[in-house]
């Protein structure tokens, strides 16, 4: 991901023992002046004597291979397995044999994975870092967590003690069932509508409020008492191109690059961001080849732990992705993460692997030993301080206790009311006033026939209009059908269109299938009212510029559901303003703020 190219120098006795004195006096000592990489800068924070006494001990205790996978994360699955089981053997094998120093942890409930965890940290020889993507909530992957909306969402709703809050418990639903490594904020500024796989992960385009969340998230994140990382370095906003898929190209030069995507991860690194992931991305007009910033030293050595003085740990992205795997080999983009200076090598398709060959890579000087060693030190100092050293295993009966507490359902709830952003509202056709409403047919567009498409709007709707006509279509959907639901429409007088898209990895697009985006065409074109609530992609508009009435939530998840039902009926008001431009159409911090209409108020929440 981001270090420099290390010398082709061995790693002598008394160059070893000169590293180890300095060490203990806190310094992160070059090699050499001649060489780059192992070139660090000095910990912000003065290490305790107990602290350096376990490091030091902890060190001197693992071989180099051992050393090598402490640098290693590998997946696990959360749900449920038998410890004794063969299922569960990999997984043994890779902390008792490979030595890995942590794994991201995806799936599973939240008793499942601290049992999980517990189990895993006492298998082990060294404290394991568990990290995961619950860049808003526990929810993103499992079934409980507290409810958050996404990063946008909760951009459009205006404040960045939000954020706060957000990382704060995030941190501490994660630290109860043993996950101690967020990888979150999401710094990039998505000012590219087409971008497939940043969009609403993003706090928004303007620079300076997306650093503003960022860091506001930092430091909640460092209060639940968990690990942070902003990510993906230097910037995946603008790019149409999904990484999971293939090597996005970004041609802005370093003028734009200072001026705009660097700005989040200054503030993240001023906040006390603990890591850094970076982005598969090649960024040709600011370093001079096509090399993607996870593996080009001048990015992650020269720019962002030189320039940039960021001194904590540096995560590649998966290295499983598209962008990499279509150019690289396992072996080969383990070893030159290293080399340009990663201190963790993210899902490697073949763990082992890479570590055999990182290994190789040190005995035949390609890279030093010392080099390897001051990234052991950094992840050995993060496992330190999040107190692993004295108690590696949560309590098993805290979980229930811990997540979702009543306060914090309420505040995720509460902010994802005050993101609903109306755009539109032609004769002021919102909010719907609940004695005129028999002449509307609401219809859920599901792009992706994902069960959570609809699972709350629909429900919430018969609540309140326990006879209202609802239809939902979904890529199973045929022309015929299509045609059938256009005609029944006519009937009616207003038509409400929740539209669905899911951002996931690998699909490539958030926009509307084209039968869904042409069925709010033709009933536009028709002159009848339609209202369209987009959840998810904000951009979706651009598909139907000419709606009558638009309102976004950035969010197909459930508590953003109930958020817009609540809107739609007058029972909130509508309060967010959007965080990103949607060209042609509005500009950044558009909103309509449509206060109640007392009829509403007594409607069911």
């Amino acid at each position: 991901m981001d270090l420099r190219r290390v010398s082709r120098v061995g790693s002598a006795p008394r160059l070893y023992a000169l590293t180890c004195a300095l060490f203990l006096l806190n310094v992160f000592a070059s090699a050499g002046a001649a060489q780059k990489t192992d070139t660090n800068p000095k910990p912000s924070v003065a290490a305790s004597r107990a602290e350096k006494k376990w490091l030091r001990r902890t060190l001197q205790g693992l071989s180099l291979r051992e050393r090598i996978g402490q640098l290693v994360v590998a997946a696990v699955r959360g749900d449920f397995a038998n410890f004794q089981s063969e299922r569960f053997l990999a997984t043994r094998q890779q902390i008792q044999q490979d030595g890995l120093g942590g794994f991201i942890v995806h799936g599973g409930d939240p008793n499942e994975i601290a049992a999980l965890t517990n189990e895993m940290q006492r298998l082990a020889k060294v404290p394991l870092l568990f990290a995961a993507d619950y860049e808003w909530g526990l929810r993103m992957q499992l079934h409980s967590g507290t409810p958050f909306t996404t990063n946008m969402a909760i951009a459009a709703a205006g404040d960045p003690e939000s954020a706060y809050r957000l990382g704060k418990v995030v941190a501490e639903e994660m630290r109860a069932i043993g996950v101690n490594w967020l990888f979150a904020p999401v710094g990039d500024i998505n000012n590219n509508p087409d971008n497939p796989v940043i969009n609403s992960r993003s706090f928004g385009e303007d620079p300076e409020r997306v650093s503003q969340f960022v860091a506001a998230m930092v430091r909640g994140v460092r209060a639940g008492g968990a690990l942070s990382t902003a990510k993906h370095f230097p910037g995946h906003g603008d790019t149409a191109t999904d990484s999971h898929i293939g090597l996005p190209t970004i041609t802005v030069d370093r003028k734009r690059l200072d001026a705009l995507e660097l700005m989040p991860f200054r503030a993240a690194i001023k906040a006390g961001v603990d890591a850094i992931m970076t982005a598969h991305i090649a960024l040709p007009s600011v370093t001079g080849d096509g090399i993607p910033a996870t593996l080009s030293p001048k990015l992650t050595t020269d720019l962002l732990r030189r320039e940039l003085g960021f001194d904590g740990i540096i995560v590649t992205d998966s290295l499983g992705m598209g962008a990499i795997v279509k150019g690289y080999g396992n072996a080969e983009a383990a070893v030159k993460a290293i080399v340009a200076g990663a201190d963790v090598v993210l899902l490697s398709p073949d763990p082992n692997a890479a570590i055999d060959a990182i290994e190789a890579a040190v005995k035949r000087g390609e890279i030093t030993q010392n080099r390897i060693d001051v990234s052991v030190q950094r992840l050995l100092r993060a496992k330190y301080r999040l107190g692993l050293a004295k108690q590696r295993k949560v309590d098993l009966a805290a979980v229930n206790r811990i997540v979702e507490r009543p306060d914090g359902m309420r505040d995720a709830a509460t902010v994802a009311e005050h993101s609903v952003t109306l755009l539109r509202n032609q004769n002021d056709l919102l909010p719907l006033d609940l004695g005129k409403t028999r002449q509307t047919c609401f219809i859920v567009l599901a792009a992706d026939d994902d069960p959570s498409e609809g699972r709350t709007v629909i429900p919430q709707i018969r609540q309140r209009l326990a006879t209202a006509t609802i239809r939902r279509v979904d890529p199973r959907t045929t022309a015929a059908e299509y045609d059938s639901l256009y005609s029944e429409a006519q009937q009616f007088n207003l038509i409400v269109m929740a539209a669905f898209v899911k951002r996931a990895a690998l699909k490539g697009t958030v926009a509307l299938p084209d039968l869904q985006a042409a069925l709010i065409r033709k009933l536009i074109a028709d002159g009848k009212p339609v209202a369209v609530l987009a959840f998810g992609s904000p951009y979706l508009v651009a598909q139907f510029p000419d709606v009558p009435v638009y309102v976004t939530t950035y969010a197909i998840e459930d508590v953003a559901q109930a958020a817009a039902v609540r809107a739609l009926f007058g029972e909130i008001p509508f309060l967010g303003r959007l965080p990103v431009r949607i060209p042609g159409l509005f500009e950044l911090g558009a909103g309509i703020q449509l206060r109640l209409r007392s009829v509403n108020t007594d409607a069911p929440k």
